[in-house]
């Protein structure tokens, strides 16, 4: 099946939901009239990625204030889109970094929460995701009329183990939602391409872009994202690349025909011998 796919690189005003939301309207907008089926957001693009304690305030249930807005959008553009915000759980006070994906119907085919938070104290950037959020449980795939979907968010991506996990699942499309900052710029063309060609889907990657100022330790920080957003194709190959240090969109066809074609050219899946890798799922 051949559709357009286009990665939304944005950047977000840090805490600003009104701004943001407005921002990814506008985008989405854009990107509908070029007849794109399915549209892709970064990381808690509602919100930027530092706001700290401040998370407690801007999070939402799903579904709730947000979505609402986005599945209305969805059913007018009749288009999928993969939007990143901090979500309310169920329990008052716990948190998740959370995707949602919405169906071109305006209905909310799924959401995934980030199993893989990212701490780094002692490094050249800064992250104390694991004190704001909980970690999510479950790698998901969700079946549409587009193909099977599924999403991961930012520091998932370091982990093979959840690539493959959605691969076996049946993923033909996987979403990849990030707020990569700079440092991490010599691995992100590296990783991406490689798990797509290893796993034989496409790979819809976005990452925000631009600066964020925050106080950690009552220290100013400023980190910045970097963009590089891509459209990867199931052998590894990019078909379209985002500029780097600036807001951009990339579009490009894809052909989920393509994933069966891919797999069976390189027999990666085939060629498994999960009898050899037990230890993978030790516990320690």
């Amino acid at each position: 099946m051949k559709f357009r796919v286009a990665c939304l690189q944005m950047e977000t005003e840090l805490g600003n939901k009104e701004a943001n939301l407005s921002k990814m309207m506008d985008m989405i907008d854009k990107v509908a009239k070029q007849n794109v089926k399915l549209a892709v957001f970064p990381e808690l693009s509602l919100t930027g990625f530092n706001c700290g304690e401040s998370f407690l305030e801007l999070s939402e249930p799903i579904p709730g204030p947000t979505t609402k807005v986005l599945c209305e959008k969805a059913k007018e553009n009749e288009i999928f889109i993969v939007a990143g915000l901090p979500e309310k759980g169920d329990i008052p006070g716990v948190l998740y970094n959370s995707v949602v994906l919405i169906d071109s119907k305006g209905t909310i085919v799924g959401k995934y929460r980030k199993t893989h938070l990212a701490l780094y104290l002692h490094w050249e950037i800064i992250s104390e995701e694991p004190e704001i959020f909980r970690r999510g449980n479950e790698l998901s795939v969700f079946k549409t009329e587009l193909g099977s979907i599924g999403m991961l968010i930012c520091q998932d991506s370091d982990f093979p183990e959840t690539w493959r996990t959605l691969a076996l699942k049946g993923a033909e499309i996987v979403t990849f939602s990030s707020a990569s900052p700079t440092s991490f710029r010599y691995m992100w063309y590296n990783e991406l391409t490689a798990m797509a060609f290893q796993n034989g889907f496409y790979v819809i990657a976005t990452n925000k872009v631009g600066k964020e100022t925050f106080d950690f330790q009552g220290k100013k920080v400023v980190e910045e994202a970097f963009g590089g957003s891509l459209i990867i194709d199931p052998l590894g190959r990019i078909v379209q690349k985002a500029k780097e240090f600036e807001e951009d969109i990339i579009v490009a066809e894809i052909d989920t025909d393509e994933v069966v074609k891919a797999r069976w050219a390189t027999k990666l899946l085939r060629d498994r011998r999960p009898e050899l890798y037990k230890i993978i799922c030790e516990m320690e």
